[in-house]
């Protein structure tokens, strides 16, 4: 029997808060793809199993859905350099129906649609897997109940603007992460497996704050934005984030000049936003 990681897709994988049949507009989710190598590398297999209702509103079709798989699927892949011939993602599994659709064909509630389990169990019956042994990962409350309902350990990904410690507290996941990076440490951390990705050795690199810019959470939000898309603009994996009001933490899977120069970069952009505010520059040394 196989160990399995089932992740959700939207905002788990790639960026997505609504419907998305054009394979053109598909970005991945900071840490997406170093996250899914490293879980693959520890032997998982890796299953995308998400709502599709926008099939059944007649956004787009099926044919849509595995249009965008394939471009996600080869995104991720390149993403994180992986060769081997076998795919990184084992399979992609959708439900596209919605009790409330508008195509007739699709318009009633399906055993699949989380969060009900109904697409884990049928993972787990195509391939061999272990659901006490495996995990879900999504970043909405129904990806954990279908976790849940098929005797999986469950990680509740973090939205925007949402506070982790308030979350921890309420949420029912065994577990609340950042990214599906941190995830991916987590899972291998509480299975007694190497908590490392195998990726090239990282570089961190601090910013302090001046005393008082960053207590507001509005604006920690804003760095950590901030932060992220430049990161993704360069192509560079990040493996640590951390924003609080003394200053960031930054860990790149790159070499230490990166990690500085994507530290100055977010220094002159939050800068020119606060100057843009008429707020005082942010950054301590300024």
């Amino acid at each position: 029997m196989h160990r399995a990681v089932f992740l959700d897709r939207d905002n788990t994988i790639i960026a997505n808060d609504g419907d998305l049949g054009d394979p053109t507009l598909v970005r991945l989710m900071p840490g997406a793809a170093w996250g899914a190598r490293a879980l693959r590398e520890a032997g998982y297999l890796l299953i995308v199993v998400t709502n599709q209702g926008g099939v059944a509103r007649g956004a787009f079709s099926e044919l849509d859905v595995d249009a965008v798989h394939q471009k996600v699927a080869q995104l991720l892949e390149e993403a994180c350099d992986w060769v081997r011939d076998e795919p990184l993602v084992r399979d992609w599994m959708y439900c596209p129906f919605h009790p409330e659709g508008t195509v007739a064909a699709y318009r009633r509630e399906h055993p699949w649609r989380k969060p009900a389990a109904g697409m884990l169990l049928e993972a787990s019956t195509r391939h061999a897997i272990d659901r006490t042994q495996s995990w879900m990962v999504g970043d909405q409350d129904r990806d954990i109940d279908a976790g849940r309902a098929g005797s999986c350990r469950t990680i509740r990904l973090l939205r925007a603007g949402e506070d982790a410690a308030d979350l921890r507290a309420t949420s029912s996941a065994d577990f609340v992460e950042s990214d599906l990076l941190h995830a991916s440490q987590r899972i291998l951390r509480a299975d007694g497996r190497d908590g490392t990705p195998r990726w090239e050795a990282t570089s961190q690199t601090r910013l302090l704050a001046k005393q008082g810019t960053l207590n507001e959470p509005s604006v920690r939000d804003l760095i950590t934005a901030t932060a992220r898309a430049i990161a993704e603009r360069a192509g560079v994996p990040l493996v640590r984030l951390e924003v609080d009001s003394h200053g960031v933490d930054l860990e790149v899977a790159a070499a230490e000049v990166v990690a500085v120069g994507l530290a100055t970069e977010l220094r002159r952009n939050t800068n020119l936003w606060a100057a843009a505010r008429g707020l005082p520059s942010l950054w301590a040394g300024e």
